[in-house]
């Protein structure tokens, strides 16, 4: 099993400048470069991603629903 990080920050924010902006709306800076390498990793470090679902869920007004995101391999 693996969690498709890279579909979770399309869905959520279309791209590195997008994932930039919305935090930026919360006060959060992330410079422009290190979101990129976020996409092109397919990779969010631990530290942040607790602080990217929480942001979610203030905006969404729920929690973050993950599970799509699982990929099962066989």
């Amino acid at each position: 099993m693996q969690f498709d990080t890279l579909k979770f920050l399309k869905d959520k924010f279309g791209n590195a400048p997008g994932l930039v902006s919305f935090l930026a709306a919360y006060g959060v800076r992330l410079p422009a470069l290190t979101a990129e390498k976020w996409f092109y990793r397919k990779s969010v470090p631990s530290a942040w991603l607790p602080l990217i679902l929480a942001y979610i869920e203030i905006e969404d007004g729920e929690p973050a629903g993950l599970a799509q995101y699982i990929e099962v391999k066989k």
